[in-house]
């Protein structure tokens, strides 16, 4: 059997979104040379059996004729909301599988159908939503992409950043806030140019938002096995992690652990090996790698922690990892490993290792037993 290198970035986020409904909100757009492109996305979606859900503000009579000529084209017909009252969920969103469903919602303004879209949510238990505005995902003070927004770092900004961000980000950020504290589990926020990088890729273009307890780990499932290799492969191509074989891949699959966000999106993952350190007692640490707009998110602290507390239930005596990148190594110093020489290292590490870059790999050990 061989594995699939082709696995993209693309198909690892349809597989995520696979018999889900994703909802879309067009707040504004930058220009209609976009709107193509983001068509062409929700097709994407609808053949990989998953539902989008495109409300339009009613309020722009220029834009929203813009979008339903393009939506005609396609021969995608939208529907008219009123939402003087929660409206009845129409039974074609629940019933079919996949499809692209537009509808218009009739508002004052931007402001107005920001508004509505958290009364439809709530009312219709929306789980997954999507903000497509012109500005794109926020920024820091210097001008940096924030890529992802925990829920405790969105409600520090709902409170304290009046004035910094343009009025209609300022609206946005309330109303996500709001949508996350009753029970919507994750938004993104970008321009409709960006929409295919930030939904199909890793590192994205935009502002994802979480609102349950961010990153859980766990042992890795054979479901799981696809998007890992994918993870892994992108590590690699990164020049993070050593080139792996599929066997050897396949051995940190059956040894590995994961980090998800919000119990889906894969965001980091490591594996533990104790196979030929049973005299020593001693697990290494192989193929740790973080996806990077959740490096600052402290991804590989929790991935290593849990391999701490795994490696004391097997009743391991020390942790070791080697590396050769800087960052890797603070890292690991700054999770308590030591350094050490490679002969300190179980001598089954070295077996079969390329001698070149034994001699530039650096070397960290944990102690369990000292800890």
């Amino acid at each position: 059997m061989t594995m699939n290198h082709s696995f993209s970035e693309k198909e690892f986020f349809l597989e995520i979104f696979r018999g889900k409904t994703l909802c879309f909100s067009l707040i504004s757009y930058d220009g209609t040379n976009t709107l193509p492109a983001f068509i062409q996305c929700l097709q994407d979606l609808a053949k990989a059996d998953i539902r989008s859900v495109l409300f339009v503000d009613g309020s722009d009579s220029k834009r929203r004729e813009l979008a339903f000529s393009a939506l005609r084209d396609h021969d995608i017909h939208c529907n008219h909301l009123q939402l003087d009252a929660p409206p009845n969920l129409p039974p074609d969103l629940w019933k079919k599988k996949n499809g692209i469903f537009p509808m218009v919602i009739e508002a004052r303004n931007s402001s107005t159908f920001l508004d509505r879209i958290i009364t439809l949510s709530l009312s219709w238990r929306i789980s997954r939503m999507m903000l497509i505005d012109e500005h794109g995902g926020f920024k820091d003070e210097h001008g940096n992409l924030l890529s992802f927004i925990n829920f405790q770092k969105l409600s520090e900004l709902t409170t304290h950043s009046e004035g910094y961000f343009h009025p209609l980000q300022e609206k946005i950020l309330k109303a996500t806030f709001t949508l996350l504290s009753h029970g919507v589990g994750a938004i993104g926020l970008c321009r409709m140019a960006d929409l295919h990088r930030e939904l199909f890729t890793y590192e994205g273009n935009g502002t994802f938002f979480s609102c349950r307890h961010y990153c859980e780990v766990r042992e890795l499932s054979w479901d799981d096995f696809p998007r890992v290799a994918a993870l892994i492969h992108q590590g690699v191509k990164e020049g993070y992690l050593l080139p792996r074989s599929e066997e050897q891949i396949s051995k940190i699959l059956l040894n590995g652990f994961g980090a998800f966000i919000s119990g889906q999106h894969l965001a980091g993952v490591c594996g533990l090996f104790t196979e030929g350190y049973e005299k020593e007692k001693a697990g290494e640490v192989v193929a740790l790698y973080a996806l990077t707009r959740f490096q600052g998110e402290g991804i590989g602290a929790r991935l290593i922690q849990q391999l701490k507390e795994e490696s004391e239930k097997k009743g391991l005596n020390i942790l070791f990892a080697c590396t050769q990148q800087t960052k890797v190594m603070e890292f690991f110093q700054r999770q308590n490993f030591v350094p050490v020489e490679a002969s300190a290292i179980p001598s089954a590490k070295w077996r079969s290792y390329d001698m070149e870059r034994k001699k530039s790999a650096h070397c960290f050990i944990y102690d369990l037993k000292g800890n």
